[in-house]
């Protein structure tokens, strides 16, 4: 029952990204390898905030159950913190290396490196979004209540297919990736905010 709601929002991602490919697919193949290859520099920040929003889930759950929501609180703002270092570094680090880090991977393509500087830059704007928003999972998870990011994740993800649409017509293939990354920072604000409400509000076993 718990992992229904993640395992859902998973399949639909799947089908999003099948989507977005497509629609990238007009511009040629280099953009969809730049999208690949892109996408594996950015898992970096959520293979790393995963493992702390395990850590947050952890900690929340234990202290829930036990009652002591002083600790859930606690335990969720310090793991926050975490995480946002992690992806205001991540932030930074794209935006302003993200030639140089893309030319590891394609080192004699000077399209892919152009092309892969600039979503480098695109998404390294919403990295510190997503890693507060993978650290709220956790606490949501903490608490039982899967269902709210996964709803917010097949909602804000699924926005990406009209806003690819509509933004590739006025910026082209960039249009694409701005879709991506704007989804990823109003998911970082939404389960963010809505998680310190449940926690402001108070919790109740």
């Amino acid at each position: 029952k718990l992992g229904f709601p993640a395992s859902l929002q998973s399949g639909v991602h799947a089908f999003i990204s099948m989507i977005l490919t497509r629609i990238l697919a007009q511009w040629g193949p280099t953009p969809v390898a730049v999208t690949s290859v892109g996408s594996q520099i950015e898992s970096i920040t959520w293979m790393t905030t995963e493992g702390f929003s395990t850590a947050i889930s952890a900690f929340v759950g234990q202290n829930y159950g036990a009652r002591n929501y002083e600790r859930v609180k606690e335990g969720y703002y310090s793991g926050l913190k975490i995480v946002g270092v992690i992806g205001l570094f991540a932030t930074i680090l794209l935006m302003v290396a993200g030639e140089p880090i893309f030319r590891i991977f394609t080192p004699e393509d000077a399209l892919a490196i152009s092309q892969g500087k600039i979503y480098l830059w695109i998404l390294g704007i919403s990295q510190f979004f997503m890693a507060i928003e993978i650290g709220s999972i956790g606490g949501f998870n903490g608490l039982g209540r899967t269902h709210i990011p996964a709803i917010t994740g097949i909602v804000l993800n699924g926005l990406r297919i009209p806003g690819a649409y509509i933004l590739s017509g006025l910026l082209g293939m960039t249009g694409v990736w701005w879709s991506i990354s704007i989804s990823s920072i109003f998911k970082g604000i939404v389960l963010t905010s809505s998680l310190l409400y449940v926690l402001k509000k108070g919790l109740k076993a």
